[in-house]
């Protein structure tokens, strides 16, 4: 077997037998034939020709010739190029007669043109045996210089019969006294061992081999053999070895490109050094000689066997590091951070860079998979993982091991398609960024499972999800699991939940949209360390519930905003605190039953049911709004006993829904309802002191817990039973026993929009003053000994006026209202008395339910139609329990409803539906549209303004005067009469309608309610009993009052002008004095009552309800900009609020600043406000009288001084009680009233 290493001297020389004809010898005395030239100059020997080369002179060989003797050196001060020409140059692989470069010598073959060796120019050598230190020289060696290969063949393969044991070296580099280098550009070097190699002696200054092109090749062994220092750079060309590629043994190799193959099998031999006894590889890094660096970069690397090897010394080590290339086995051992391999379809491996895949990074590493990434973290090294692609995960991932994670969504997205997407348990994770975790699963668990320890241990899991992190599924957000191994099963120790994101479920594939944050009904522990969740700001969509607490936690729920189908939150253990945000179950009914697992409860924001476990419940309600069915209820569903463990406190919030309990009483100590909590207020701890709901008209809530003195009666509205007549009534009315049993049953039934009778209602009680409820109570002191508290309740008066079970069904339908005084009589029996009744005016769209009398529809499918005022309605009839209830919106006030089988719609516009062509006339915006569908022609109607009619009949219509064919329309042109504004001309006759108002204690009819200008109206009243004539007022479009005749005490007349007209008409009780107002709670006799006239007749200000002033209560800032806006001529309508039109008036024109328009306001700011706005009409504001005179003077505010002079000069401001003006004191609305009147009247 062989030994490799090259030796730089050589004791023995090989003699080689020439053939003396076909080349001459270099050095042969008696060779006349010219075998070189330098330009023109010609040489009978190559070495002649390097002896007469000067630095950049090109050999060009001429005749083919043999050194294998003489050898050929280049002087260490020359840098010359050989080219070959197409001529042979034979050589040895010996001391003697070798190529030594000890400068730079440059080898290229002119007819080489494709620079890969097969051209006809060639070096070859003559040594066909090898000999230890006589024939194992390189055939060209780079002895401390540079050797650059161009183009042509080195071959000293060819000829050796066994090239595994007399193998050969191609190219060499020896560096022992100064750097030397090898440079392949072209051309090819075809070796029995070696194609290029170095010397491993040489360790002190750098032997450096570079490939950029061409071809080298071994026949038995490595191709390049580098041992010594320096560097070997491939940056191209076909590197081939029957054994290896490349083999480095000291330094560094450097592969940007190229191919390096070999079989990379069989054995080198047992030689003790060069590449004897090595692993074969296309690039085997060893460290035997010295430390070794291999780098990759590109290019192509195989072998039958490995493509890359690593060997480690004994006192060195070796490196390899891969950034791209593709490579004949796997080399993801050898890759470099942030690359990986990819096996292709011809099962090789492309080395990639790991950030052109990557999904996740940390810091600069960068990770082709999340729970690659995660699988990096370390326990307790805070890690953060960054998101760079959407993500669909193949499987969950586990957090554990107390890792510490924070993952940083950036923008992007994770699904699985599966149960869960993280379980985290014994770690901490934090999501942040903005991004969505999605479990796509119909039926899943959830996006984070979470669990904590079997042991009572702190901080154990913490989850943190932050504020722009949605989590997303179908049955889940968050899920508590429980941990069912060991002896504490059920367990769930240290586990903290932080949530700042949203939770959107939506149900996948027909599945179940269920529960927001669930907490597994097996989590007992009640001590210790319990699980804390805390919900910041979090929104969460559900088609179930946002909370279920079914296990044991403690809450934090702050500022959230939870939308679910069933329940908002539903506790059925654990301790909660809710403070701000807003809770809302959609489910219109409110239910609740029995599960031993899962939820019980529908229709409820709150929702707190014991479960079967058992364990304490604690809810304290600090803030927020709930709204559903019901706001909060408590049951207890399991009927658990002994009764539940529970603890409910609510001291403020906005709740729209009933409030229901089994077991606890005495909860609520604040906050706003829709109903009345007075069952559930707490018990005050303060002497003299009692928690009452009382009323507040802010609709949806009418009802404010507060804590008042012991002695205060709440005033508070209720919704009462509808009143109907009997049946026995009816009979007398004419209808039959059958039909009178039936409507009877019925009417009872009859109801409107509970949230617009409370808002009808509510301002009549929130107006009782202290004075008109002692009032109250005094009238009923004989029924009532202890006053619980006094109820303004609304109800239904229905009165059935036909029926007809084939055709229609007409009722009366009136709202009105009772002042009730509710308490006890002789301490102990419940009591009440009505001391008031009265009309309700209800003006806002409400949906009205009538209950059908039975027998006059079949089904539900039965169309019915209802007629009220002109218009007609659709109604829903529906089915319960065998009776039939027909439902309708009516937008225009209360009034005779007939509800028929049969359409009485004669016009529509848009989708309103008229039962007269006049009625639609009159309805019509300018320049609108009507469309006839029914009813007889001719059709009569006119009004003062522009408008369109459409003939969708089948047959020829005739409105006023002109036929319209079917499918067609004529428009009826309004044309304003020359010097007028209140008359015009139209096709037809004009005709204006009589508009009646909503009447409180009694009706009024008008006829005809549309008629031409003279026309003769009558008006009939119909006051309640007990009530008679107040006020009436005819007037007409311009403001202007309209003379009446009295034709007996319930009839007048008047005579139509050229507009339409307004009708007044307000009664009186029959004992008392008839007041000039239509107010309840102003009398003839008040101080204010003529200023309370002036302001509500001019506009400037109006009533608290439809009869109701309330003089005592206080006006605020924004009101009186409102009212002065209005006097300056303002429309104050609109706005996003009721006061921003006004307030922006005031700004603008320096009437005030426009702050704290919600603020009472005092007399001096009263004041000062009429004065500012005296300057801005430039009235006259000269007059100036001193303040001396009151008692008080010497409290008006200094910027208030001018404007109460001025005002006490004009009158304006006249003091209370005579000698003082009170200036810091709230202005009653009686007061403001007055102002504004004297206001009016003395100032221009």
């Amino acid at each position: 077997m062989k030994r490799r290493l090259l030796s730089a001297f050589l004791a023995v020389m090989m003699v080689l037998t020439m053939a003396p004809v076909a080349f001459a010898a270099d050095g042969d005395a008696g060779s006349s034939t010219a075998v070189a030239k330098i330009g023109d100059a010609t040489y009978a020997t190559l070495a002649d020709a390097v002896v007469n080369a000067k630095t950049g002179d090109t050999i060009v060989m001429t005749a083919a010739t043999d050194i294998s003797k003489t050898g050929l050196s280049i002087a260490s001060d020359k840098g010359i190029t050989l080219d070959l020409n197409g001529y042979e140059v034979k050589a040895a692989n010996t001391g003697a007669g070798n190529i030594k470069v000890y400068g730079k010598l440059t080898l290229k073959d002119s007819t080489d043109t494709s620079a890969n060796g097969e051209g006809q120019g060639k070096i070859t050598t003559v040594t066909k045996t090898y000999i230890r230190n006589q024939a194992d020289q390189p055939i060209i060696y780079a002895v401390n210089g540079d050797f650059v290969m161009q183009s042509g063949l080195i071959d000293t393969a060819t000829g050796i019969t066994n090239n595994s044991t007399d193998g050969q070296f191609g190219v060499g580099v020896q560096n022992e006294t100064a750097n030397a280098s090898v440079t392949i550009e072209g051309g090819k070097i075809k070796a029995g061992w070696y194609a290029v190699s170095g010397n491993g002696q040489m360790i002190n200054h750098d032997g450096n081999i570079t490939v950029n092109g061409g071809i080298l090749e071994s026949t038995a062994d490595y191709a390049i053999y580098h041992p010594q220092a320096g560097t070997t750079t491939i940056n191209g060309g076909v590197i081939y070895g029957h054994a290896g590629g490349i083999q480095i043994n000291r330094g560094t190799l450097v592969v940007n490109n190229g191919t390096v193959t070999s079989k990379g099998i069989g054995s080198t031999g047992s030689w003790g050094d060069g590449t004897g006894g090595t692993n074969n590889a296309a690039i085997h890094a060893n460290a035997k000689y010295g430390d070794v660096s291999v780098s990759i970069k590109d290019g192509k690397v195989t072998a039958e066997g490995n493509a890359v090897t690593i060997e480690q010394g004994t006192a060195h080590t070796a490196t390899i590091a891969i950034s791209g290339g593709t490579f004949s086995s796997d080399v993801s051992t050898y890759c470099e951070k942030n690359y990986y391999t990819e096996q292709n379809t011809d099962n090789t491996y492309t080395v990639k860079s790991m950030k052109d895949v990557a999904v996740a990074k940390i810091d600069d590493t960068y990770y082709k998979t999340l729970a690659d990434a995660v699988a990096a973290a370390k326990a307790d090294e805070a890690t953060t993982i960054t998101l760079l692609k959407d993500v669909e995960l193949p499987s969950y991932i586990y957090i554990k091991d107390k890792k510490n994670i924070t993952l940083d969504l950036n923008g992007k997205n994770i699904t699985r398609t599966g149960n869960g997407v993280f379980y985290v348990g014994n770690a901490k994770l934090r999501v942040t960024g903005t991004g969505t975790i999605f479990e796509n699963q119909r039926d899943g668990f959830a996006p984070i499972i979470a669990k904590g320890s079997p042991d009572d241990v702190a901080d154990y899991t913490t989850i943190t999800i932050d504020e722009n992190v949605t989590l997303k599924g179908d049955y889940a957000g968050i899920f508590v699991d429980t941990d069912t191994a060991g002896k504490n099963s059920y367990h769930n120790y240290g586990l903290v939940i932080n949530m700042k994101g949203s939770i959107d479920l939506t149900a996948i594939d027909g599945g179940v949209s269920a529960y927001g944050v669930y907490v597994q009904g097996l989590n007992k522990i009640t001590s210790g360390n319990v699980m804390q969740i805390n919900l910041d700001g979090v929104t969460i969509n559900t088609g179930d519930e946002a909370i279920y607490a079914a296990g044991y936690a403690k809450w934090n729920v702050k500022n959230c905003t939870f939308n679910a189908e069933n329940a908002a939150i539903e506790v059925r253990a654990g301790d909660m605190t809710i403070d701000g945000g807003v809770y809302t179950a959609m489910a219109s009914e409110f239910k609740c039953e029995a599960n031993g697992n899962g939820s019980t409860t529908q229709g409820a924001a709150l929702a707190i049911m014991q479960h079967t476990t058992k364990l304490p419940i604690s809810v304290y309600v600090k803030n927020g709004v709930f709204h559903s069915a019901a706001a909060v209820a408590e049951k207890n569903i399991q009927k658990n006993d002994p009764k539940p463990n529970v603890d409910l406190q609510i001291a403020d919030g906005q709740f729209n829904g009933v409030v229901v309990a089994d077991d606890v009483l005495n909860f609520i100590s604040g906050g706003d309802f829709s109903t009345d909590p007075s069952g559930y207020l707490a018990v005050s701890a303060e002497t003299g002191k009692k928690y009452v709901a009382g009323a507040i008209n802010e609709s949806p809530y009418f009802f404010r817990v507060a804590l008042v003195e012991d002695n205060q009666i709440p005033v508070v509205p209720a919704v009462g039973e509808t009143a109907a007549p009997s049946a026995k009534e009816l009979e007398k009315t004419g209808m039959t026993k059958e039909a009178a049993e039936a409507v009877a049953a019925a009417a009872k039934k009859v109801a409107a929009g509970d949230t617009e009778i409370k808002e009808a209602v509510a301002p009549i009680a929130t107006g009782i003053t202290d004075e008109k409820a002692a009032k109250y109570q005094q009238a009923a002191a004989n029924d009532v000994d202890d006053v619980e508290k006094i109820e303004v309740r609304a109800y239904l008066e229905v009165k059935p006026t036909a029926y007809n079970a084939d055709k229609a069904y007409t009722l009366d339908i009136t709202p009105k209202y009772d002042v009730v005084v509710v308490g006890t009589k002789n301490s102990t029996t419940k009591a009440e008395k009505v001391v008031e009744t009265n009309t309700l005016n209800v003006t806002k769209a409400t949906e009205v339910s009538v209950q059908l009398p039975a027998g006059f529809v079949p089904n539900a499918n039965t169309k019915l139609y209802v007629q009220h005022k002109g218009h007609e309605y659709d109604a829903t009839v529906t089915e319960a329990n065998g009776k039939y209830t027909a439902t309708f919106t009516n937008p225009h006030g209360f009034s005779p409803f007939t509800i028929s089988k049969t359409s009485q719609t004669v016009a529509t516009i848009g989708t309103d539906k008229y039962t007269s062509f006049a009625d639609a006339v009159s309805a019509v915006p300018a320049n609108g549209t009507i469309e006839i569908t029914g009813g007889t022609s001719p059709y009569t109607g006119t009004a003062n303004k522009t408008f369109t009619v459409e003939n969708s009949t089948s047959a020829d219509i005739t409105v006023n005067g002109q036929p319209i064919k079917p499918t067609e329309s004529y428009t009826f042109k309004y044309t304003p009469s020359s010097g007028s504004s209140s008359g015009g001309s139209s096709s037809g006759k004009t005709t204006y309608k009589v508009t009646t108002s909503a009447v409180n204690n009694g009706g009024v009819n008008a006829s005809p309610s549309n008629a031409e200008k003279g026309a003769t109206i009558t008006l009939t009243l119909s006051p309640d009993k007990g009530y008679k004539l107040d006020k009436l007022t005819v007037t007409d479009g311009s403001g202007k009052s309209v003379s009446t005749v009295k034709k007996s005490d319930t009839v007048y007349t008047f005579t139509m002008p050229a507009s339409a007209v307004t009708v007044g008409v307000s009664y009186a009780k029959a004992d008392e004095t008839p007041s000039k107002t239509t107010f309840n709670d102003v009398s003839a006799n008040d101080w204010f009552a003529s200023a309370v006239d002036y302001v509500t007749g001019k506009g400037m200000m109006n009533g608290t309800a439809a009869n109701t002033f309330s003089p005592k209560a206080n006006t605020t800032r924004g009101m009186l900009m409102t009212v002065l806006a209005r006097h300056a001529g303002e429309d104050t309508t609109g706005g996003s609020v009721w006061y921003e039109k006004g307030m922006n008036w005031a700004k603008a024109n320096g009437v005030s600043d426009g702050t704290n328009p919600q603020v009472n306001i005092t007399r001096e700011q009263l004041a000062a406000m009429l004065y500012r706005y005296a300057q801005n009409k430039k009235y006259d504001v000269s007059g100036a009288k001193s303040l001396d005179g009151y008692t008080d003077a010497q409290s008006v505010s200094s910027y208030a001084v001018p404007a109460l002079q001025w005002a006490n000069a004009a009158g304006v401001v006249t003091g209370k009680s005579g000698s003082k003006l009170d200036p810091k004191g709230n202005a009653t609305r009686a007061e403001v009233a007055a102002m504004l009147m004297r206001f009016c009247e003395n100032v221009k």
